[in-house]
């Protein structure tokens, strides 16, 4: 069942996916509309999951299901990554992107995870830099923490204390 993604209880569970590159406005709204027919008949074993999705920033997927109508199974969770390898290929987008995003001014942009000590050493991201983590869990997690500065992830503070100190 399909519920506008603001009216999502803050408890709900979310998954993200980011595009490969920007999507444009008519991918976007293709997008929003694939999914919105896949989650309307999204179940876990043949119980209803009430759930929406969201695109935004022109490059991140992010669907929300709230458990406390019906919880989620392996295969309901399967499926929905195979609704983004379709719309993947329909796109020539890939969802799947697990480089590391931030914002440069009001643009998107990525650098691989194995070139994140040479964008730190570049200036590309800084400890102020904003960037993205894709790895909240729920909707108040990622309304409260998904743009974040590079020095509240781990992954990326070790790298700018690493160079600052050096």
């Amino acid at each position: 069942m399909y519920q506008d993604f603001d009216k999502m209880p803050i408890q709900s569970r979310v998954w993200i996916y980011q595009a490969d590159r920007n999507l444009s406005a008519k991918e976007e709204n293709i997008t929003a509309y694939f999914l919105k027919n896949a989650i309307q008949d999204w179940a876990a074993h043949g119980a209803p999951l009430l759930a929406s999705a969201s695109v935004l920033e022109n490059r991140f997927v992010v669907i929300a299901l709230d458990e406390n109508q019906n919880v989620a199974s392996g295969c309901s969770i399967d499926a929905s990554t195979h609704w983004l390898k379709e719309l993947g290929t329909q796109l020539s987008v890939d969802f799947f992107d697990r480089s590391i995003a931030y914002l440069d001014d009001v643009e998107v942009k990525t650098v691989p995870v194995f070139k994140v000590k040479a964008a730190v050493e570049n200036a590309l991201i800084s400890a102020e830099t904003v960037v993205f983590n894709n790895n909240v869990m729920t909707l108040q997690d990622f309304r409260s923490n998904w743009k974040t500065t590079a020095e509240k992830l781990p992954f990326l503070a070790k790298h700018i204390k690493k160079i600052s100190v050096a």
